[in-house]
């Protein structure tokens, strides 16, 4: 950088390029006439200069001056102020080259950590070695890295590789007792990262470098982790690149055992999560068997006992006219109750599924409306329109106690159920042709009559929707239900 007071005759655009640093101060005097500075000097009409050296590392690698066009301008004073200049641009390299180091190690971590090892994918999809390898592979600064675990026989097995130009392996699934690896067991055994720097014909047939390092690699970095208390094991990060290795200093190893510990609190919190969903799987077998059998249970104990029944019944009013009546009211109780066993064996089978609630709903209706000898109409106008889960379960449990509703009371022979989607809404018709419905039997009742209509008016308006029951003794029953697809929202009745 050139900078010229007022008045200096020496123009700036014609100064050219400087010599080379000079390896001490330079002051121009009668006797420096043979230096490269001097000549320098006189070819551009400069009778008084100062130069001192701009060291970094012990060696020259700028210079600072002062120079002027008057003979004597420049004294000692000038010369110091110079040194001291010099002194401090040099402080301000080391430091601007020490703060761009750091600044690539935290970009180096930021990747590693928020990115190869962030905990919020652990916790959504399990890893594993070989994706957690080329996940650090690709953020860190090197040429490979390598994730080596401890079995039962102690030994160390390469268990994934990544990066730019991860190592061939030589046998695959080898191991080597860990007795052997010498460098692998010190950082296992003291816990802290361990630097080893190779020349090209170094150590050729140490341990490590056989069987997990590349025949290329200038360093490498072992780095112990732990993840839970039965496993054991060391990233490997390598280095071929000669201009590389004198970055194995303490602060980057420093940063890469940061990494290795969130390595294995990763793999360790993927364990725990997946050992949980395990053992959720495992209840919920237990469960689904135990639906199961009780389904059986009902459907095949009470359902077979109602059947006798009917069938004694039914032979019953062959010979016995006089109580003809009377039989056929025990033969309509006996027939709602073993659809209501049927129905009820079907809802235990179907509790706890994944499946789409509507659908579900759909399947209810139609495995328990044809054990009553009743014909469904179901029309469902499609659309790409997306029902929450928690409304779509709402409405799909009022369909079912709606259908059961009919097989128990209504006598139905045929039922329609529509469902359509309004803007903004889902809206549900159920109509059956049996018996009807009068507003008297909205009412609860102290026998209990009247409970399934109240719960499906309470589950509407948990969602912000409406429930309706509207009919008369000669025109079947309509049932309306309605809520909105966005949650939060109400409808008005």
């Amino acid at each position: 950088m050139l900078v010229r007071s007022d008045g200096c005759p020496v123009d700036p655009a014609g100064i050219g390029e400087f010599p080379r640093p000079p390896e001490e101060p330079f002051v121009l005097e009668e006797e420096s006439a043979g230096h490269d500075w001097a000549l320098w000097c006189r070819s551009r009409g400069i009778l008084s200069c100062i130069v001192v050296p701009l060291l970094a590392g012990g060696r020259a690698v700028g210079s600072v001056g002062l120079a002027s066009s008057a003979r004597g301008t420049l004294r000692a004073d000038d010369l110091r102020r110079l040194r001291l200049v010099s002194d401090l641009l040099g402080a301000l390299r080391d430091y601007e080259g020490r703060l761009a180091g750091v600044q690539g190690l935290f970009d180096e971590i930021n990747r590693a950590l928020d990115r190869a090892l962030a905990v919020d994918r652990a916790m959504r999809i399990p890893p594993t070695y070989r994706g957690l390898a080329r996940a650090v592979g690709a953020s860190l600064d090197a040429t490979y890295c390598q994730i080596a675990v401890r079995d039962s026989a102690d030994c160390l097995i390469i268990a994934g590789s990544g990066g730019r130009r991860p190592p061939r392996r030589r046998v695959a699934g080898a191991s080597l007792p860990l007795a052997q690896l010498g460098r692998c067991a010190q950082a296992i055994r003291e816990n802290r990262g361990v630097v080893v720097h190779y020349d090209h014909s170094d150590r050729l047939d140490e341990a490590e470098r056989v069987a997990f390092l590349s025949p290329a690699t200038r360093s490498v970095i072992i780095l112990p982790f732990v993840a839970g208390a039965r496993t054991q094991g060391v990233l490997l990060v390598g280095e071929e690149r000669e201009s590389r290795c004198p970055a194995c200093g303490p602060e980057r190893v420093a940063v890469l055992e940061l990494v290795a510990r969130r390595l294995g609190d990763i793999l360790e919190m993927s364990r725990a999560l997946e050992r949980e969903r395990l053992a959720v799987r495992r209840r919920e077998r237990k469960f689904a068997i135990e639906r199961q059998r009780l389904a059986r249970e009902v459907h095949d104990e009470v359902g077979q006992s109602l059947t006798a029944l009917l069938v004694r019944l039914r032979s019953l009013k062959a010979y016995e006219p006089a109580i003809l009546e009377e039989l056929q009211g025990l033969e309509r109780m006996a027939q709602e109750a073993m659809n209501g066993a049927r129905a009820v064996a079907y809802g235990i089978r179907q509790l706890g599924s994944q499946g789409d609630p509507l659908e579900e709903a759909h399947r209810f209706a139609d495995t328990v409306l044809s054990a009553a000898h009743c014909r469904l109409s179901w029309l469902e106008e499609r659309t790409d329109v997306r029902v929450p889960v928690r409304v779509a379960r709402e409405i799909a449990r009022v369909i079912n106690e709606s259908v059961t509703n009919i097989v128990r009371h209504a006598r139905a022979d045929a039922v329609r159920i529509h469902l359509a989607y309004p803007p903004g809404r889902i809206r549900v018709v159920i109509h059956d042709d049996g018996i009807g419905f009068s507003s008297d039997q909205a009412t609860v009742a102290k026998d209990g009559r009247g409970l399934g209509l109240l719960g499906n008016t309470e589950r509407l308006t948990r969602i912000g929707g409406i429930f309706d029951v509207c009919g008369s003794p000669e025109g079947g029953t309509s049932v309306l239900v309605e809520a909105p697809l966005a949650l939060g929202m109400r409808l008005r009745a």
